[in-house]
């Protein structure tokens, strides 16, 4: 008759599900308000991507259009439309001449791939993404 307790190969089992479960749980509940912002911010810089690639392709000047009171963007020539997650707050900064009245301002790239330059902010409570383009070279990338 075997003593009360645990086989060695029992407890690996037990330790081997815990591990999986710990690298599961934060798939399943979401990555919380910072990875909903930093998601919205990647999307952004996509976004700004595709418009700087596509005015190079293409050689016409290209805009993406940041709507702050709808907390949306898009590209100035339609297709999908980027949003940012409920309760956040889109701040942009840009060239005053390419504001309206209504809280939409709009980042601009050229044909050789500078823009106009500028910086969007997604705020969320205490989480802060941000897209920075440079205004000489059109570069875009997440900040720091």
């Amino acid at each position: 008759m075997q003593s009360p307790g645990f086989t060695l190969f029992e407890t690996l089992v037990v330790l081997l599900v815990l591990a999986l479960a710990s690298t599961a749980v934060p798939r399943l509940w979401g990555t919380g308000q910072g990875g909903l912002v930093r998601a919205a911010a990647n999307d952004a810089a996509a976004m700004l991507r595709e418009a700087r690639a596509e005015a190079r392709r293409t050689g016409r000047e290209t805009r993406v259009v940041f709507d702050t009171a709808l907390g949306r963007f898009r590209r100035a020539d339609g297709g999908r439309t980027g949003n940012i997650p409920a309760g956040a707050s889109l701040v942009i900064e840009g060239v005053a001449s390419e504001a309206d009245q209504e809280g939409r301002i709009a980042l601009q790239f050229d044909a050789e791939g500078g823009s106009t330059g500028g910086r969007v902010t997604v705020l969320r409570g205490t989480a802060v993404a941000a897209v920075e383009v440079d205004w000489m070279t059109g570069h875009v990338r997440l900040a720091r």
